[in-house]
């Protein structure tokens, strides 16, 4: 809150503001919050210029009303779908990813996380002719895997080269070198005239190899660079439509439970009643958990191509979704004759 100065009115001279301070009035805040009788008897003005001081501050320090209505029409101008290219996925997704989300890519190492935001990539760069920053944390972005995606679709050397010049792929090696980056990305964003912003959509492949050397040590800093991190990914995609996904890891867990009926296939009995149920769950802990508005699991069928996506999570969508797609050298695509699909209520196992 800014400090009451001499600059602010004509009427605040060193006297005045001597005296205010004496009866700890400092801020425009302590000010304002003082009645117009109370401040006749501290600063000695007259009743007309005391109210005249008080309008004056207030128009000069107060925030602007916005109606409701006017934000609600400036957040539908500016949200966009953007379809991820995947028949299966954007049926599932009920058209793709909104603008203004953060979403979560998440699953076992060797999975095909990394495959599926490539796809998305390669579609966002060739169909809507948008730039996509892509920040790799692990530098196993693959120029060459992009190339045969587009050359397997058919694509002529002139147009794989437009696509790739629209991916921009940034190195980070640590957490540190993540947050200068964004804040260079919200600088440039901020120059870019009448918000029309060629960039909508960042991928983050990936966030635990970032954060992983802060966890579980004493001085306990990975909750707050996370927390830090949350917060500079939702100005960004708020601020200025975008969409954030971030890669995430998928960990086992073996857990204790007291299960007196009969138990899944899943689970180990130890005894009668006490048995160690094997879990999949997102790194990173608790706190990330509800960061992403929505986390889709990507299981993998034993050593084949073929993937199952699962919506784990999500503020829109069922949690029981979920669509068969296939690995394939021209990207993540759906498997044949294939569409979502809802699990029963009754054998959905809720990974999250």
């Amino acid at each position: 809150m800014a400090r009451l100065c001499t600059q602010m009115s004509p009427l605040l001279d060193e006297c005045v503001l001597e005296r205010l301070h004496q009866k700890r009035i400092f801020t425009v805040l302590d000010i304002l919050q003082e009645s117009p009788e109370k401040l006749i008897q501290i600063t000695k003005l007259p009743f007309k210029e005391v109210l005249q001081l008080h309008r004056s501050i207030t128009a000069n320090y107060s925030a602007f009303p916005i109606k409701g209505i006017d934000t609600y029409i400036e957040l539908i101008s500016n949200t966009a779908l953007i379809p991820s290219g995947i028949e299966s996925v954007d049926a599932m997704m009920e058209g793709g990813f909104l603008t203004g989300k953060i979403y979560e890519v998440c699953g076992p190492s060797g999975s095909g996380k990394t495959q599926l935001c490539l796809t998305i990539s390669t579609h966002i760069a060739h169909d809507f002719e948008q730039q996509v920053h892509y920040i790799d944390t692990k530098t196993d972005f693959s120029g060459k895997r992009v190339q045969e995606m587009l050359q397997t679709r058919g694509y002529n050397d002139e147009v794989i080269g437009a696509v790739m010049e629209r991916i921009q792929v940034t190195r980070i090696q640590d957490i540190y070198e993540l947050f200068s980056f964004l804040q260079h990305l919200k600088t440039s964003l901020h120059h870019e005239q009448d918000g029309d912003h060629s960039v909508r959509i960042i991928f983050l492949d990936s966030l635990p190899v970032l954060l992983f050397p802060f966890l579980g040590n004493d001085l306990n800093d990975g909750l707050g660079l996370m927390n830090q991190l949350a917060n500079t990914m939702k100005y960004i995609v708020t601020e200025f439509h975008i969409t954030f996904i971030v890669v995430n890891l998928a960990m086992q867990f073996l857990e204790e439970e007291n299960v007196p009926t009969v138990v899944s296939n899943e689970c180990l009995p130890r005894d009668e009643n006490l048995v160690m149920c094997e879990t999949v769950k997102p790194a990173l802990g608790k706190y990330w958990l509800d960061v992403p508005c929505m986390r889709l699991f990507i299981h993998k069928f034993d050593s084949s191509e073929r993937r199952e996506i699962t919506v784990m999570k999500s503020t829109s969508l069922s949690t029981r979704k979920y669509c068969k797609v296939l690995i394939h050298p021209a990207g993540v695509i759906s498997s044949l004759g294939s569409e979502y699909s809802e699990k029963p209520r009754n054998t959905f196992q809720n990974k999250s």
